[in-house]
């Protein structure tokens, strides 16, 4: 039996040790590598181990106009994305392509006018998205396709003339919609836009008032 247990830590011992993954962030938006540096309790931007980062990163209120394509790759176990307050105008549409633990993401109060097609597509575990309060004239009919866990969706405080009645088609968990504070005209409860989303107990402010 000494003998096994000697032959068993002898194997053990020189068994590999599995490497942590690293990645090298240096180029990414500095406002998005300092937050992920500061996640991680690290300095060099050259390796750093992107499945550790957890929780939240708040980027809100950092006066960003612009992000890389790759700035939020390999964050996976990331459940909370604030990009609010800033003064954004486009978004590439892989830049969440990858986030596949997110939960809440706010883009809420910057200069969105439009919005990519593909932009949400692999954020199957969303269930909070703030669009309020940039100037969104109109959305693509597939933007919100594949948010099947999707809860609460802000839209108030844009530019909205006129959605495709397949917009929030698949939304069926869908509680609170906020279209309020928007162009659109004639907008009730049993309009075919709102055909397949959440259910009965669902509420949509529209133009300011709670429409059951």
């Amino acid at each position: 039996m000494k003998a096994l247990l000697t032959l068993l830590v002898a194997l053990v011992a020189v068994l590999p040790v599995k490497a942590q993954t690293t990645t090298n962030i240096c180029d990414r938006t500095p406002e998005v590598r300092d937050a992920i540096l500061a996640k991680v309790s690290g300095t060099d931007c050259a390796a750093v181990n992107l499945a550790s980062v957890t929780g939240t990163l708040d980027l809100a209120n950092k006066d960003l106009t612009s992000l890389k394509a790759g700035d939020f790759d390999g964050l996976s176990s990331l459940a909370t994305l604030y990009l609010d307050n800033n003064r954004l105008t486009t978004l590439h549409e892989d830049l969440f392509d990858g986030l596949s633990s997110l939960q809440t993401l706010d883009l809420y109060s910057n200069d969105l006018a439009t919005l990519p097609e593909d932009l949400f597509d692999r954020l199957s575990s969303l269930q909070v998205l703030g669009l309020h309060g940039n100037d969104l004239t109109t959305l693509p009919e597939d933007l919100f396709d594949g948010l099947g866990n999707l809860e609460l969706l802000g839209l108030d405080n844009n530019r909205l003339t006129k959605l495709p009645v397949g917009i929030f088609n698949g939304l069926s968990s869908l509680t609170s919609l906020n279209l309020s504070s928007n162009h659109l005209v004639g907008l009730t409860r049993d309009d075919p836009m709102f055909n397949g989303v959440g259910s009965k107990r669902t509420v949509f402010y529209v133009g300011g008032q709670a429409v059951n």
